[in-house]
């Protein structure tokens, strides 16, 4: 088997499915494990893949673990083996804590965001130097079915987090904040959320092509309505929470590892 991947959640799930459809896995090549042998099975046939018992996470080419980190502690002896590669997919738990733990220093590390679960995901990506070239290379083919893939040192990934994986969160907000504007000038509260997405969708397209600051600068035309907007967003301070918005949430994330590292 080409890949066990421990755990099914929606991050775990999207990624599965993203490979399979992109055909970078094969349903033959892939199993998964779950303590519960219920739950295993049933997730084996949500996804068209191999249930795995016991025995067979040990014989695994490599090891997808999509537990919540604080079930790593009683997935870790289960799923411990000298001879694969580890994949984590767990926020906080550092490549060296799961290598100690699983018996295996071949170990890559992957960070996705939300947007996997549209094909759109930012992942970051570090391993540890035991990890081989083609342990890098499947990891890198497996998360750039469901997006974009970073190579990051490892010391950033709650950085990472404070601005790819809490993002959506803030454009969320952001969004809301369009579409209570829109309440706010005359629209009923479903024609303006209708076009807080719109905007944000078709906006985030056009950035593929430009810069933040250039696509500002195409809409916001000299004595403008556009101009007067950003004017108001800079009066009260968008940017700058913005920015303490990603640093703040990094700090967290970083609070976060820490606690899940002791």
């Amino acid at each position: 088997m080409k890949l066990a991947l421990v755990g099914a959640g929606k991050m775990g799930g999207a990624v599965l499915t993203g490979a399979l459809r992109a055909g970078v896995l094969d349903a033959a090549e892939v199993g998964i494990y779950h303590p519960d042998e219920a739950r295993r099975t049933a997730l084996a046939a949500q996804y068209g893949v191999t249930p795995f018992t016991d025995d067979d996470i040990h014989a695994a080419e490599r090891v997808l673990i999509a537990v919540k980190p604080q079930s790593f502690d009683e997935v870790a002896p289960l799923i411990a083996q000298r001879s694969a590669a580890y994949i984590s997919l767990m926020a906080g738990v550092s490549a060296e804590t799961i290598a100690r733990r699983v018996g295996s220093a071949r170990v890559v590390r992957a960070m996705p965001n939300l947007g996997a679960r549209v094909g759109l995901s930012a992942t970051a990506l570090a391993h540890l130097p035991q990890a081989e070239g083609e342990d890098v290379a499947f990891a890198e083919r497996l998360f750039c079915a469901v997006g974009t893939v970073y190579r990051i040192p490892e010391r950033l990934f709650d950085a990472f987090t404070g601005l790819a994986g809490s993002g959506p969160a803030f454009a969320a907000v952001f969004a809301e904040a369009l579409a209570d504007g829109g309440v706010r000038v005359g629209f009923s509260r479903e024609v303006a959320q209708g076009l807080a997405k719109q905007v944000l969708l078709a906006s985030a397209t056009l950035l593929g092509a430009e810069s933040p600051g250039n696509l500002k600068d195409e809409v916001a035309s000299a004595g403008g309505t556009a101009i007067a907007g950003v004017m108001a967003l800079e009066q009260h301070g968008l940017r700058y929470a913005a920015m303490q918005a990603v640093e703040m949430a990094a700090k967290r994330a970083a609070e976060l590892s820490r606690a899940d590292e002791r």
